[in-house]
């Protein structure tokens, strides 16, 4: 566990101890493994890539893309290290800060360099909260605060849940926290770099708090870089100006959509007034996909007896019963399985699809339609 004392303690010469389908356990390792609210390493042993890192009982096993063989040679990824790290120890000092106000942290997320969250068990929690804690960070990251860890015998430490344990290191940032963990962490507070709160909302157990810590920061900033200026260059202008072009898109795509909507109702009564006119109750392809709900709606007020309207295309066919005498779910209860349809509705209309061959679909609908006299 010392290995984790070492920030940049990275890299290690071992051996192998075991092998378990196809997962290695190694006299010394240097990588840490998914626990304790902190994400696994990255890496490589013996230039091999390190796939997955599993514990059992206080054994970590490795599995890489390939076979090993003895001697071993481990190198940790240092930027993934840093990022799990440094965002762990400054959730420990989180821990202290709220602990001194009566609060807590609940949950903490950490599962990817742009997802950095913990929760506190409070809704109360206002934006002047958050300015506070950003100021306690900022003030606490200048200081020089090592990390200080001390090992004690699990039957010799004070609380008794601990006391099957061969080991409890405690890890202690000044008089601002100490408490049982071991996962790897900062040898001072000043390596965490940088701390920013990016926001808030409530949740069902308190407040949910949005961060970027340290190089997970680089990662989002640049991306958030290149995505403002993917936009700006889209929207033909400046940085600042790029709210404002958006609301204008936004409200010339309102009319726009407004356009479209009053040209499709045009257009569905024009069909409603041609398809009345047809006197065959199964009609192909006479709407397209995007009017067939609008149309069949329109055709239930204005029908006597039942139509069929279907429409094809290569692969799918479309189909909507519609029956002023409420016998939509029946028929399509009746052709459903032979077909192998899916879909839905009201017993005056039902929508569906199928992937059966179109000719099949359209013979069964008309014969079904002559035989029942509908």
């Amino acid at each position: 566990m010392q290995h984790y004392d070492n920030l940049l303690n990275l890299s290690c010469d071992t051996m192998i101890a075991t092998e378990k389908d196809g997962y290695y356990s190694f006299e010394d390792t240097v990588f840490y493994g998914e626990k304790g609210g902190m994400p696994g390493d990255k890496g490589t042993i013996n230039g091999l890539e390190v796939i997955d890192l599993k514990w059992e009982d206080d054994i970590l096993y490795h599995k890489v893309d390939g076979i090993l063989e003895n001697p071993i040679h481990m190198e940790v990824d240092k930027e993934t290290r840093i990022i799990n790290t440094t965002v762990q120890s400054a959730y420990h000092l989180l821990d202290g800060y709220y602990g001194k106000m009566g609060l807590y942290i609940v949950a903490i997320g950490v599962t990817s360099p742009e997802n950095q969250w913990y929760e506190v068990n409070s809704k109360d929690l206002d934006e002047k909260h958050l300015e506070e804690v950003q100021n306690f960070m900022n003030d606490t990251l200048l200081q020089d605060i090592p990390a200080e860890f001390t090992y004690y015998k699990g039957s010799e430490y004070p609380n008794p849940k601990y006391a099957n344990h061969d080991e409890v290191r405690v890890v202690t940032f000044g008089d601002i926290d100490s408490q049982p963990c071991g996962t790897p962490h900062v040898n001072n507070v000043n390596q965490i770099g940088s701390f920013i709160i990016l926001g808030s909302e409530k949740t069902s157990r308190g407040t949910r708090i949005y961060t970027t810590v340290s190089w997970a920061t680089n990662i989002k900033l640049k991306k958030y870089y290149n995505l403002i200026q993917e936009l700006r260059k889209t929207l033909n202008g400046k940085e600042d100006d790029i709210l404002e072009k958006i609301q204008s898109l936004r409200n010339i795509n309102k009319v726009y959509k407004k356009q479209i909507d009053d040209l499709q109702k045009e257009l569905t009564t024009y069909k409603v007034q041609e398809i009345l006119q047809m006197e065959d109750n199964v009609l192909v392809d006479v709407v397209d996909i995007s009017l067939l709900r609008p149309v069949s709606q329109a055709l239930l007020t204005e029908v006597s007896s039942t139509k069929i309207l279907i429409t094809t295309s290569e692969e799918i066919t479309d189909f909507s019963i519609i029956s002023p005498e409420g016998k939509a779910r029946d028929i399509y209860a009746a052709i459903q399985e032979s077909i192998e349809a899916s879909g839905g509705g009201s017993p005056k209309i039902v929508t569906a699809r199928s992937s059966k061959p179109k000719h099949e679909i359209i013979d069964l609908l008309r014969n079904y339609i002559k035989l029942q006299n509908i």
